[in-house]
C-alpha cells in the first residue's frame, strides 16, 4: 500500500491502483488486474552478441542454463526510466523481469512491492541500464514532489503504514538521490540483482 501511495505522489501511475481492505486473515491489499500484452517484454535475456542498438539498455552478461553467454538487457523508454527512479527512492529491493507489466498502450506497471522502504540500503533491480545518467527534469520534479509529500499528506498516511525510521530512510534517500541529480551505481556488497531475474 506505501508504494501505491508514493506512486500516487510521483504521478507517474506506475504503481496500479492498490487499496487496503478486510480479509478473512485480517487487513491485507487487494490491487487492480492489470492485462499486459503478452506480445510486448520491457526485460529480456537475448544472446551475447546480439543486444539491440537501439532502444535497449545492457545491464550485465552470464550463461544461461546450457551454459550459453547471454546478455540481461531491458528497453530504454521514459516509462522504465520513472520506474526506475521509483525503485530507487523505494529502496525496492526484488524488481525482477516478471514485476514489470508491458502495457498494450506503452505504459510499464510495477508490481509485487513486498521488499520496499528498508531502512538499510537493499536496492536490487533488473534495471541498471542508465547506470551514472543524469535525472530529467521531470524526474527531479517527481522526487521533488515526493520530498515536499513526506512533509504533508503522504507523510501523515505512510506513518499509518511505516516505522519513523522507515519514513526518515525514505527522505534521506530522495535527498541524496536529487543531489547526486543521476542514476547511481550498485553499492554494497549484496547482489544488486535480484534472484531470480525473472
Amino acid at each position: 500500500m506505501a508504494a501505491y501511495l508514493v506512486s500516487q505522489v510521483f504521478g507517474w501511475d506506475v504503481v496500479p491502483p492498490t487499496w487496503l481492505r478486510d480479509g478473512p486473515m485480517g487487513e491485507g491489499m487487494v490491487q487492480l488486474w492489470q492485462e499486459q500484452d503478452p506480445a510486448q517484454s520491457a526485460v529480456n535475456l537475448v544472446a551475447t552478441g546480439h543486444v539491440p542498438e537501439t532502444g535497449w539498455k545492457h545491464v550485465l552478461e552470464g550463461r544461461d542454463e546450457d551454459g550459453r553467454m547471454v546478455a540481461l538487457v531491458h528497453e530504454d523508454s521514459p516509462a522504465l526510466r520513472r520506474m526506475a527512479v521509483f525503485d530507487m527512492v523505494v529502496n525496492n529491493a526484488d524488481r525482477k523481469g516478471d514485476h514489470i507489466l508491458a502495457m498494450t498502450d506503452g505504459h510499464r506497471h510495477g508490481v509485487d512491492h513486498g521488499l520496499t522502504f528498508h531502512r538499510d540500503h537493499k536496492l536490487r533491480t533488473v534495471l541498471w541500464g542508465w547506470l551514472g545518467d543524469a535525472l530529467t527534469a521531470e524526474e527531479r520534479e517527481g522526487i521533488d514532489r515526493v520530498s515536499e509529500g513526506l512533509h504533508g499528506g503522504l507523510g501523515r498516511n505512510l506513518a499509518d503504514l511505516l516505522s519513523a525510521e522507515e519514513i526518515a530512510s525514505l527522505a534521506a534517500r530522495c535527498a541524496r538521490l536529487r543531489l547526486a541529480g543521476r542514476f547511481p551505481a550498485p553499492s554494497g556488497e549484496m547482489s544488486a540483482v535480484p534472484w531470480p531475474l525473472f
